[in-house]
């Protein structure tokens, strides 16, 4: 998937993709059980993507050979 997702496409994805319900499940996770403001956890979030993306760029190219 190369093109941004839109709200339509994360709502028909989201039954299709563990990792996708994964990460819905440790955001509701740091909100209910680690009583995280929701916008904390927006901002963990963010902070992750921003963290492991080059990380997950490299797997990336790895799984595409």
């Amino acid at each position: 998937m190369s093109e941004q997702m839109s709200r339509n496409d994360f709502h028909e994805f989201l039954p299709k993709s563990l990792g996708t319900q994964m990460i819905v499940s440790g955001l509701t996770t740091l909100v209910e059980d680690e009583r995280f403001d929701p916008r904390q956890a927006l901002q963990i979030l963010e902070i992750a993507g921003q963290e492991c993306f080059f990380a997950l760029h490299e797997i990336k190219k790895e799984v595409s050979k």
